[in-house]
């Protein structure tokens, strides 16, 4: 299974030019099928290495990440009544990732109940519960608390770009860059490139 946002170009998308198509054409399976669980983003940024500390929430900063630190905690127990909140949670963004059939089957029908029940009941606004189950869905796969594969081994393993410059842990050159607005430019790629933070297309060439 492959869970993706439904637009094709998105700001979070790891490629050049933040398109959906080559990333799930890349994808090798056999991968996901060994590993259970692939996030579709190996950049780090943002997400990794430490996204959010829920047990030690900030009180000043951007508000987004105050109230979702805020409010983690609770959310958490309510969902893996079972399992310790974690006290340092990272992860690529953005809630894309491919998961197995039998990863999913790790956890029990009742705990997806109470996941769809306390999305659906939340009084939270959209943009927190979002940012919420941002950053749980690879603990509720099974993954560690802190999952971040170094940026080499993920394109390698999880698209087959094995040949890329990659002389930080947190990410390769030339595959993305981290737009300065999140909204996609309109027309784009034809149009839109080099204003706004967002780069020319071909600036990987």
């Amino acid at each position: 299974m492959v869970f993706m946002h439904g637009e094709r170009y998105q700001w979070h998308n790891d490629d050049p030019i933040y398109d959906a198509v080559p990333i799930i054409q890349s994808l090798r399976l056999p991968h996901v099928f060994s590993a259970g669980y692939a996030p579709l983003r190996c950049a780090w940024i943002p997400g990794c290495p430490d996204e959010l500390y829920p047990l030690n929430p900030i009180e000043k900063g951007p508000e987004d990440r105050r109230l979702t630190e805020a409010a983690y905690a609770s959310a958490f127990e309510t969902m893996l009544p079972n399992t310790p909140v974690p006290s340092v949670v990272g992860a690529p963004c953005s809630s894309q990732f491919a998961v197995t059939r039998d990863q999913v089957r790790k956890r029990s029908k009742l705990t997806y109940e109470r996941i769809r029940l306390w999305a659906m009941e939340t009084v939270l606004p959209d943009r927190i519960s979002g940012r919420i189950l941002e950053y749980m869905w690879h603990i509720i796969m099974q993954m560690p608390a802190v999952y971040c594969p170094p940026a080499a081994q993920c394109y390698c393993m999880t698209f087959g770009l094995c040949n890329l410059t990659c002389s930080r842990i947190t990410s390769c050159e030339k595959r993305y860059i981290l737009p300065k607005v999140a909204t996609v430019p309109n027309g784009w790629p034809e149009e839109g490139g080099g204003r706004n933070g967002w780069p020319v297309p071909g600036w990987n060439e």
